[in-house]
């Protein structure tokens, strides 16, 4: 096996990892990372983009043009990934 072989490898184990800490934390009702995820109201704070409208677009089916994936950690608040967010309301250049 070479190093880059190695590397990659590596990268994917720690991204299988995250994905089962963030699925365990969930199941336990943590808080999720506020860097990493906001709810309807941030986006309406940073971003100023409605938080009804947010909401409402997660509410449509994911094969919708306007849909928005949302994620619950345990109570009715969801959480929307920040990365999700930027890239869909951020101008592009």
């Amino acid at each position: 096996m070479n190093p880059q072989d190695q590397k990659t490898n590596l990268l994917e184990s720690i991204a299988t990892l995250e994905l089962k800490m963030d699925f365990v934390l969930s199941a336990l009702n943590a808080t999720p990372d506020r860097s990493k995820f906001m709810t309807a109201q941030d986006v309406d704070k940073e971003i100023g983009i409605d938080q009804r409208t947010i909401l409402n677009r997660s509410n449509l089916s994911p094969v919708n043009k306007n849909y928005i994936p949302s994620v619950r950690f345990g109570g009715r608040r969801k959480y929307f990934e920040r990365k999700v967010i930027e890239k869909i309301f951020s101008p592009s250049v």
